[in-house]
This record gives structure tokens, C-alpha cells and sequence, in this order.
């Protein structure tokens, strides 16, 4: 969501930080990553707003279009002005807004603000797994994955393909029927929502009706690398890098270019890049980032994409011209000190990705 100033109209929603409460939530609600909020639930209209209120907790927030009745119950409200279905439709929360694009769209229309970038259809996800590729064999991302005002629908499904979970993003639409976040499907109607918020579901039926479910699911598990090319997307955020600003290890440049990789970085490792500061070791979860030498960043490189201690400890030896013994201590210490990890085994497809 953007930086300037809120003013979201609450009512009765109990909430410490009530300019903040609306654009976080539907910032969970848009990407499927849980936040503060157990369930977020976007109403279209007033329609099923008691039922929803009925079966929401404290923990949960719904959001509400402006003007409509109260209601009563323990979740937090936080009430918008707008839409966010139909291309080019804007939701606002007083000032703070955020644009809805389809996403090939949001790589050749000028992004002017916050913006939730969508799958309208097969050919934009066909485009999101060719730009994906792309990302992965040349290290050149797709302008809007890497621009920060843009926020990816559903990524959570996108990463985590192959797992079920109860609904937590739920859109109730202005007959009542309840969808799975931004562009899911119906699973049914807001007066079975106590069935509806037990039942589990593929991540991925977010993902609506843009491709079966078997060849949606198909293309990221041929991918298994999709939630660390997300998280490399997010680091160029982070760090406010354009292509060609900096080399991402895995993403078309390896320090390592000895042919022993057989390993993939784990998710959640830090990322080594070559920046013009040097080489950088940067963590996207704890925003943490520390310079490194050419022997310790050959340490890093080894540890992640190798499956075993006893690789890592060969190719740093390789590398560095130090004992075995010395190898391995700092393979230990790159593993207590720097939280890197032995990577999990690449595929036998992938395994010349993972050592370029």
C-alpha cells in the first residue's frame, strides 16, 4: 500500500493503530500470507455482513464498504471506497489506494502507485512462468516483479504449491456467494461459512480458473525454485535494485562455477549477491546484510549448493587452497555464524541452473 497519509473510518473496531489496520490487512488478504490477522474477509457489499460478523473472531478483520450499516461482533472493521475486481479498478482506504492490473499489463502501463497485480488469464500466467525461466537462466527480472509499489496476488499459493490449508483471504460478493481471495473461485455462501472456514483447500484454487488444476500445480512443481525466485524478486525490492544492478546467486551467475553443484539453496537462506559495494550476503526475512570476503563468500556458495558436508568441504578446499580440516570448521561456522545450510538436492533437470 502507499506511504502517505490514512484515514480510515472505523466505528467499532477495537484497533491500537486503526490508519494502519485496513491497508495491512488487505495487504494479507491480496498475497495470502498471514499477517497480524487470523482471516481477513473483503465484503462487497453489505450483503452477509451479519453472518460474517457472527462467525469472525478477534482476530479477524473485515473490511467493509464505506456507508454501510455496523455490525456487531469482536472482529476489527476497517472500512473502504471502491472496488478491486475488474481491471483497473482502485480500492481506497481513505488517501492510502492501490490499483488492480492484470499482470503482462503491468509491465507496459506506467506504474503511478500502489498496485495488486493479478492472473486475468492462461496467457498471463503463461507469462509469469516465461518470465520466470527468464529470471532463472539470465538473472533479468520482469520490470513489475521487481518494482516496489507492486504486490503479487496470492503469492503464498505460488510458493507453497503443493499445500492445503482452511481459508484466511475470503471475498463475499454482492449475492452473498464466498470466494477464495482476489480471483479464487465460489466455494459457497456466506450462510454456510462455519462449514465453508473448516473446510481445507489447494493453495493454488486462489488461483481461480486460469489454467486445470493439474497443470497450474504442474508448472510450479517443475519449478521448485518458484519461492526463492519470489524471494529474489522481493530482495530487488528491498534493496531498490533495477537489472543489471547486481548478480543474485542461482539467478543466471553462481560464485562457484566449479561443476560440483548438486544442491539448491534452501527457501528461507540469505542470498549472496555481487553488488557494486562487493559481495553481499542479504537475509529477506530479517532484513539483514553483511559485506563478505572472496574465501567466505566461496563458503557460502559451497554450503548451499551442496547436499552434503563432506561436497561443501571439497569444493571449499578447491576453492580456497586450505586443508580439509580448515574446510569443514568453516563450513561449521558459516552454518552457526551466517545462518547458511547445506542445500536440498537439486533435480537432476535443474542441476546445471543450479551450478552456472
Amino acid at each position: 500500500m502507499g506511504a502517505r497519509a490514512t484515514t480510515v473510518r472505523h466505528g467499532e473496531e477495537p484497533t491500537d493503530d486503526r490508519e494502519l489496520l485496513g491497508p495491512r490487512a488487505l495487504r494479507a488478504w491480496i498475497t495470502g500470507e498471514r499477517d497480524a490477522h487470523a482471516r481477513v474477509f473483503l465484503l462487497e457489499s453489505a450483503a452477509g455482513a451479519g453472518a460474517v460478523a457472527a462467525v469472525a473472531d478477534a482476530e479477524d478483520v473485515l473490511l467493509l464498504p464505506e456507508g454501510s450499516a455496523s455490525v456487531a461482533g469482536p472482529a476489527r472493521i476497517a472500512r473502504y471506497a471502491g472496488d478491486l475486481a475488474a481491471l483497473g479498478d482502485e480500492l481506497f482506504f481513505g488517501e492510502r489506494g492501490v490499483e488492480l492490473q492484470d499482470y503482462i499489463a503491468a509491465s507496459f502501463v506506467q506504474i503511478v502507485g500502489p498496485t495488486a497485480m493479478r492472473f486475468f488469464d492462461a496467457s498471463s500466467w503463461r507469462a509469469f512462468l516465461d518470465d520466470a525461466d527468464l529470471a532463472r537462466r539470465t538473472g533479468v527480472f520482469a520490470a513489475a516483479m521487481i518494482d516496489p509499489r507492486v504486490l503479487l496476488a496470492d503469492r503464498r499459493a505460488l510458493a507453497s504449491p503443493g499445500e492445503t490449508a482452511a481459508p484466511s483471504a475470503l471475498r463475499i460478493d454482492g449475492d452473498g456467494r464466498v470466494h477464495l481471495g482476489l480471483q479464487g473461485g465460489v466455494i459457497g455462501d456466506v450462510d454456510d461459512l462455519p462449514a465453508l472456514l473448516a473446510q481445507e483447500h489447494p493453495r493454488t484454487a486462489t488461483l481461480g480458473g486460469i489454467a486445470a488444476a493439474g497443470d497450474l500445480v504442474a508448472g510450479l512443481a517443475r519449478r521448485d525454485w518458484m519461492a526463492r525466485y519470489l524471494d529474489a524478486a522481493d530482495l530487488c525490492k528491498m534493496l531498490r535494485l533495477s537489472n543489471g544492478a547486481a548478480r543474485i546467486a542461482g539467478f543466471g551467475w553462481s560464485f562457484l562455477e566449479d561443476g560440483l553443484a548438486d544442491a539448491e539453496p534452501v527457501v528461507t537462506d540469505p542470498f549472496l549477491l555481487d553488488t557494486a559495494e562487493g559481495l553481499l550476503l542479504a537475509d529477506v526475512g530479517t532484513l539483514r546484510r553483511q559485506l563478505l570476503t572472496p574465501p567466505t563468500a566461496a563458503v557460502v556458495a559451497a554450503m548451499q549448493t551442496s547436499s552434503t558436508l563432506d561436497l561443501a568441504a571439497a569444493r571449499v578446499t578447491r576453492a580456497c587452497g586450505v586443508p580439509d580440516s580448515h574446510a569443514r570448521r568453516l563450513c561449521h561456522d558459516a552454518l552457526g555464524a551466517l545462518g547458511v545450510h547445506l542445500g536440498r538436492p537439486a533435480r537432476a533437470a535443474d542441476g546445471a541452473a543450479a551450478g552456472r
